[in-house]
């Protein structure tokens, strides 16, 4: 049985990042906004929030499906989630823009492909 791929899944996690920069919703929101502009992803709407003490989470909605952030400044740790049902996005761009602008020590890429098993299962 094949299956037929709607779109890939990316969960980022970015170790070791400069808690300044995580702690502060206009950085992030920023960040986010200019990552999605450099890897051409278009944005129809977002929300962004600061939790107390520290922390910010984020969601870009995005005409390609979403992109989310999720930071814990005390743990120097950023989650970013990007699903893009156009699977010929250059997502590598959008990694490392946020490796250089959350000065990450290192980050992790898991992709998962998402769809349905047979082309029965459309409707």
């Amino acid at each position: 049985m094949s299956k037929k791929i709607l779109g890939n899944h990316y969960l980022i996690d970015y170790y070791n990042c400069d808690k300044q920069i995580l702690s502060i919703v206009s950085k992030i929101e920023k960040i986010m906004i200019d990552a999605g502009k450099i890897g051409n992803l278009h944005i129809v709407g977002q929300c962004f929030h600061q939790f107390k003490p520290f922390g910010v989470s984020g969601v870009l909605i995005l005409k390609e499906s979403h992109f989310t952030v999720h930071t814990w400044p005390e743990y120097n740790y950023a989650s970013v989630d990007l699903y893009l049902c156009d699977t010929k996005l250059n997502v590598l761009n959008i990694v490392e823009y946020l490796d250089k602008m959350f000065v990450s020590e290192n980050y992790e890429i898991k992709k998962i492909e998402r769809g349905i098993e047979n082309e029965k299962e459309m409707v």
